[in-house]
């Protein structure tokens, strides 16, 4: 799986610099739920991308330990 991450790396602070970055689908669902990685920081270069990440956002915000009566908001 190919996940694109913008950072602003460059030593001119205005700029973005995209990486592309391959993970396993078990560290993208770490990353996740630990939230390190939002879904919307990733762009899917490919339709088998796509499906990985979806599964993975499904799989993390249907995690009963992440969504606790104390996590709800009123």
């Amino acid at each position: 799986m190919t996940v694109n991450i913008s950072n602003n790396i460059s030593t001119c602070e205005g700029n973005d610099t995209k990486v592309q970055v391959e993970l396993s689908s078990n560290i993208l669902k770490q990353l996740l739920e630990s939230g390190l990685l939002h879904g919307g920081d990733c762009k899917c270069l490919n339709a088998s991308a796509k499906k990985v990440l979806w599964q993975a956002l499904l799989a993390t915000s249907t995690n009963d330990d992440l969504h606790s009566e104390n996590y709800l908001c009123a």
